[in-house]
């Protein structure tokens, strides 16, 4: 078993460090391993990266007490709820972020380090406590969302006190903002320009933290599902590219009856929808609850054409062919082009350019590579059972 150990008040690691730094933990063996996640909102890839290691969590470190720490912890219960038999929910980190920027204004850091907050001094507590700090991953701590940043500063001001090891896993940090994760203990990115920026090996996003790769059954005929999000775009996009998924669509010649549209997160998706509605059937509008407890599964007979990251990472998983559509350049498209590299077979369109036939579309490849990968990363920071 390997797992990081408190260091000292005030040390701190390098990213480059952090890649090949293998620590013993050696800290008190009640204090809970701690998440920080933007989960809870909801939208589906931080949900699923979320449960991906709450799972991993169950089967590894099942005793140990685990906190997640994001947005909505009311909702996170209700979709996190009997993953783990010792999970805690809370938001004390988001907390006080939303307090140093728009309520006492006190620098986040000295929220944490000298608490005086009533209402929420005793989650602040428990963040002090944690055995370790682990921001998961997504594309959250750039320059598109700079308020972000002050979550990355609450989590350093509580391993200052506590020496907590800092974690950070999967994260896509580009475009680049000030925030670049120094002095984290273990820093891995999803992507070759996060990569590139702080001068260490490419990884792989955290939802490919999965114990087998799912199986790929192709004995339907071709369904299509769709999602065009109206969030985080590019000034003109969304039009653009709702022309172009009904040319698209028109292309495929994927009939009506089998086409679906799944919603990733709720209200910035069904835009889209409205303005795609008479492409899909009467009853194909997939809401993200439903995706979300299995009502519709990913499956290699489907071909997908979303805006949606996440859609594109677990659909291909599966064995679906599709089309990424890039709705804001210098963020969706490196996000995209990271799933392409590790061997989707999807095309990336920004609404504009050619557009495919069903015998265009590429079968992915396997991913045994990627989760291999994230999962030897999981075991490096956790151990295993």
């Amino acid at each position: 078993m390997r797992l990081f150990r408190r260091r000292s008040s005030g040390s701190s690691f390098s990213p480059a460090e952090s890649a090949t730094l293998r620590p013993s933990f050696s800290g008190p063996v009640e204090a809970p391993f701690y998440l920080v996640s933007m989960a809870g909102y909801p939208n589906f890839g931080d949900e699923l990266i979320a449960r991906r290691w709450i799972e991993h969590l169950a089967i590894h470190r099942p005793d140990e007490e685990v906190w997640l720490d994001c947005r909505f912890p009311g909702t996170a219960s209700a979709l996190f709820g009997g993953l783990h038999p010792r999970l805690r929910v809370t938001d004390a980190v988001f907390r006080a972020v939303e307090d140093a920027l728009r309520g006492s204004r006190r620098p986040v850091e000295d929220i944490v380090a000298h608490l005086g907050t009533p209402l929420y001094d005793a989650p602040l507590l428990a963040l002090r406590e944690a055995r370790s700090l682990h921001l998961l991953g997504g594309g959250f701590v750039n320059a598109v969302w700079p308020e972000n940043a002050h979550l990355v500063r609450a989590m350093r001001a509580a391993a200052e006190i506590s020496g907590a090891p800092l974690l950070a896993t999967g994260q896509g940090l580009a475009p680049f903002g000030e925030e670049q994760l120094a002095g984290f203990d273990h820093v891995g990115v999803r992507d070759a320009a996060s990569a590139e920026k702080l001068g260490i090996s490419s990884g792989v996003d955290d939802a490919y933290l999965v114990v087998q790769a799912p199986e790929r059954v192709d004995d339907q005929e071709p369904e299509l599902v769709l999602c065009v999000q109206s969030d985080a775009l590019d000034e003109g996009s969304f039009e653009q590219l709702v022309v172009h998924v009904r040319e698209t669509v028109a292309s495929l010649g994927i009939p009506r009856e089998r086409t679906r549209y799944v919603e990733a997160l709720p209200g910035g998706d069904h835009a889209g929808f409205e303005r795609l509605k008479d492409l899909v059937a009467e009853d194909g509008f997939v809401p993200f609850t439903s995706f979300w407890r299995g009502e519709l599964a990913p499956a290699a007979h489907q071909v997908w054409i979303t805006t949606r990251f996440h859609h594109h990472l677990v659909a291909s998983l599966h064995g679906a062919r599709g089309m990424a559509l890039s709705a804001r350049s210098g963020y969706y498209d490196v996000k995209h082009g990271s799933l392409i590299e590790l061997g989707s077979g999807w095309r990336v369109s920004d609404g504009t350019g050619e557009v495919p036939t069903l015998a265009d579309l590429e079968r992915p490849g396997s991913f045994e590579d990627a989760m291999t990968r994230k999962r030897r990363e999981a075991e490096l920071l956790y151990g295993t059972a």
